[in-house]
C-alpha cells in the first residue's frame, strides 16, 4: 500500500486485501497520515482481492477518525475508487455506501465494462475472493 498526499488529499493505492489480516495495518498507516487540513481521502480499490467485516470496519474507522481531525462543520470526503463488483456489493450490503463516495470505472462507449471489472468471484462465509 502506498500513501501520497497532494493538495489536501491523501491518495491510497496498491491495496490488495481489505480483510482481518491487514485491517490493523491499514488503519494504523492511514490514521498516522491524518491531519486537520486533510479535505479528502481517495482509496483505490481496483486491486483488492479480498474483503471482510474487519476490512469494512477499517473503512468506517478511517471515516470516523478523519472527521474527528477535521475543523468544525466540515466533513472529509472519503472516495472509494474502482471497487470490483463484489467489493462494491459488500460495501452496499453493509449499508456503508452512504458514508463514502464510490467512483466506479466508466463503461466503454460500446457499453462494455473495462476488463478490470470483469472478474469472477467465489464466496465463503466471511469474505469474497476475486479471480
Amino acid at each position: 500500500m502506498e500513501l501520497n498526499r497532494q493538495d489536501g488529499t491523501l491518495n491510497v493505492t496498491g491495496l490488495r486485501d481489505l480483510n482481518s489480516a491487514g485491517a490493523r495495518a491499514f488503519r494504523a498507516e492511514i490514521g498516522a497520515a491524518l491531519t486537520p487540513d486533510l479535505r479528502a481521502i481517495e482509496i483505490d480499490l481496483a486491486q483488492v482481492q479480498t474483503v471482510d467485516g474487519a476490512g469494512l470496519g477499517a473503512l468506517v474507522f478511517i471515516y470516523q477518525t478523519a472527521n474527528e481531525h477535521r475543523k468544525e462543520g466540515e466533513l472529509a470526503v472519503i472516495r472509494l475508487n474502482n471497487p470490483p463488483p463484489p467489493v462494491q456489493q459488500m460495501i452496499e450490503l453493509a449499508r456503508l455506501h452512504h458514508l463514502f463516495e464510490i467512483k466506479c470505472p466508466a463503461p466503454k462507449p460500446d457499453g462494455a465494462l473495462p476488463p478490470s471489472t470483469l472478474r469472477s468471484y467465489e464466496t465463503d462465509s466471511s469474505s469474497f475472493h476475486l479471480h
